[in-house]
């Protein structure tokens, strides 16, 4: 169906990346009333696809077969998707000679093991774009090379975005999906009532881990130590006292590797340097002397480490506001030891979708009504993001035994099975959301739009 412009809704998308193009998606996805045209500005020449692994728990599929990307997503992942109870982890203490074995973590659904970059493309694939034939409810602009520099808003008019190196654009919402560097977020912060109290949240800051990560091939390993556990395995965890490892296949041939060394003491402060860089690999391997043999030939596959400096955001207490939206990495960057910051962007675009293409939501909104949208967002995407954010710090900690009881404890030393399986226990627990439903997120989203809750 065509679509004219001048009597649609404009959402201008800034950001390209994984959240930026679920929200493409959904809006198309959603909007059988084909009200919405959509416009997504990237800073890049192309769009492309990069990145390592990434974990898809079975919230997040639930929302991925809602917009349409089952069959498309389904050939990538490790495993076919049902809800069976599956290990995610086997969590081994290997910061000493002899490592072993503590126990499962099992889930419903256990997680999806996928290529970043799968992900990222399979979007890509499905964005309603002119020519793409796929069904387009939502048409889709694809705009390059914009680098957005600044925007004005009005009372009641078109909010005017403002590029380093394009003309002028218009829209009716704005939506920052921009990463953990938004130029969005800082201009939306700088404009809110007593804007040094949001000072703050501005920049990211350093959480006090760094991360180094590598991928190798499963036939290196084989010939190195043949019969290694990691060439079969769903997933692995090794751990010893502040450091850990998570391992897990990803397209078919390769092993994902992410390596932790948690600094609890420098958590907040400002890191000096670039955020990652290629380092050598003496010295991620010497970070690493004394542990178990099986752990040593793993890492030491990996030949071009590269070091991550963990960066996340003290927690916003607003996303949105005068119809700018904020989502994913813009709002609400997280440490990754729940395997959550990709999947809860995703969340936040399938429910802000869910409002925008409601019978409700009409072209010529006032000013009142996208307040109250904003309104409804902040108040189901920012407890349900902080609460996700707050959890995966625990949760670091729980892996490396840096919690409360294991003070006394050194690397290499023994820890009473008790207490480690103590530790891992609440880990489980912690991911009870894992299988849980997203729509009841977007149904509470859409009941208060509604005066129903």
């Amino acid at each position: 169906m065509s679509q004219d412009n001048n009597e649609c809704i404009r959402v201008a998308i800034v950001g390209a990346g994984i959240v930026g193009c679920a929200l493409a998606v959904s809006l198309n996805a959603l909007d059988t009333d084909h009200k919405i045209a959509i416009d997504l500005y990237e800073t890049a020449p192309e769009l492309s696809e990069i990145g390592a692994g990434l974990n898809m728990w079975p919230r997040t599929w639930e929302i991925m077969k809602k917009i349409g990307l089952k069959d498309t997503l389904i050939p990538t992942f490790d495993h076919y998707p049902d809800l069976e109870n599956r290990v995610v982890f086997e969590v081994r203490k290997s910061d000493q000679k002899n490592g072993y074995k503590v126990t499962d973590i099992m889930k419903e659904g256990g997680v999806l093991r996928i290529h970043r970059a799968d992900l990222q493309r399979s979007l890509i694939k499905h964005l309603p774009l002119p020519d793409s034939g796929n069904p387009i409810n939502s048409a889709c602009t694809l705009h390059l090379s914009h680098r957005l520099v600044d925007y004005t808003t009005s009372d009641s008019g078109p909010t005017t975005l403002h590029f380093s190196n394009q003309p002028d654009q218009t829209c009716d919402i704005l939506i920052g999906a921009d990463g953990i560097k938004s130029t969005i977020r800082q201009l939306f912060l700088s404009r809110q009532p007593n804007p040094e109290d949001f000072q703050q949240y501005m920049d990211a800051r350093w959480s006090g881990a760094v991360i180094y990560r590598g991928i190798l091939a499963k036939d290196e390993l084989a010939k190195v130590y043949p019969g290694h556990r990691a060439l079969d395995h769903a997933g692995l965890m090794y751990t010893g006292k502040n450091k850990h490892t998570v391992v897990y296949p990803i397209a078919e041939k390769f092993i994902n590797v992410v390596v932790t060394i948690h600094g609890k003491e420098n958590d907040g402060k400002l890191w000096d340097g670039p955020w990652n860089t290629e380092v050598s690999a003496t010295e991620f391997y010497e970070q690493f002397a004394g542990w178990d043999e099986e752990f040593q030939a793993l890492i030491h596959c990996i030949k071009r480490p590269t070091k991550w400096a963990v960066q996340k955001l003290k927690n916003l207490p607003v996303y949105a506001k005068n119809r700018v939206f904020l989502m994913g990495d813009a709002a609400h960057a997280m440490v990754p030891h729940q395997g959550a910051g990709a999947g809860i962007g995703i969340e936040d675009a399938y429910t802000l979708a869910a409002l925008l293409t409601h019978p409700s939501t009409t072209p010529g909104f006032t000013t009142e009504y996208i307040d109250k949208v904003a309104s409804i967002y902040n108040a189901v995407r920012v407890p349900r993001a902080h609460s996700m954010s707050n959890g995966s710090s625990r949760q670091g900690y729980l892996y490396a035994f840096e919690t409360e009881g294991f003070e006394q404890y050194k690397e290499g030393e023994d820890i009473p099975m008790d207490k480690m399986l103590e530790s891992f226990r609440e880990a489980g627990e912690n991911w009870s959301w894992t299988a849980t439903d997203p729509d009841d997120d977007t149904r509470k989203a859409v009941e208060l739009l509604e005066g129903r809750a």
